[in-house]
């Protein structure tokens, strides 16, 4: 088991926290779920299982804990890579289809956003949700924006952004059960978004 080493106790604990964080990453991806032994990652990261819980309460508060400090940077990385000069409805489909690209593909946080949040406690959700709202909030900012300009029907933004969080979860589902192709899921999430949330 390696050890850990570093020049005061706070780089200590610093870097055993990382480590824990990464051993946890490691695992899911390698494994295809969240529902991973704490020991098994107490061991990669080269620590005692007991000292994994001066880091972490239990298994959510240390899942909770990576999407917290790895997910934002991916989401904002997704938003960035549409252009912000797009029409509203051709930026909410793009950013649509990326999503639901991200969530099938993802060995990690897909995984834990689609197969596994649900089945966490409530504070691990609450956290999970807030570290990946960037996105929820970029959604419903460009369908506000295309409402400004009339091209989408108005409708409360909760009710609007919880309508296209749905749609979104359901074409990543598609792909992960391969009940369709890419190009389809594509295809058909962008015509159903854009008749649903457009005037004609």
């Amino acid at each position: 088991m390696p050890r850990i080493r570093a020049a005061t106790i706070e780089e200590h604990r610093v870097r055993t926290r990382a480590a824990l964080l990464e051993a946890a990453r490691s695992i899911i991806e390698d494994e295809g779920t969240s529902d991973i032994p704490l020991a098994a990652v107490a061991l990669a990261a080269g620590v005692g299982r007991t000292t994994l819980y001066d880091y972490f309460t239990d298994r959510d508060d240390l899942i909770a804990s990576m999407v917290e400090e790895e997910l934002p940077h991916v989401i904002d990385e997704l938003i960035e890579s549409v252009p912000r000069d797009l029409p509203p409805a051709e930026r909410l489909a793009a950013l649509a289809v990326k999503t639901v690209e991200f969530v099938a593909d993802d060995r990690v946080f897909g995984v834990i956003l689609h197969q596994e949040v649900g089945r966490m406690g409530p504070d691990a959700q609450r956290r999970i949700r807030e570290a990946h709202s960037g996105l929820a909030v970029e959604l419903t900012r460009v369908y506000a924006q295309g409402v400004e300009q009339g091209i989408f029907r108005p409708m409360p933004p909760q009710v609007a952004g919880r309508l296209i969080g749905d749609t979104l979860m359901a074409g990543a589902r598609l792909l992960i059960d391969g009940a369709a192709t890419r190009e389809e899921v594509a295809h058909h999430i962008r015509n159903f978004l854009l008749s649903g949330l457009g005037l004609h």
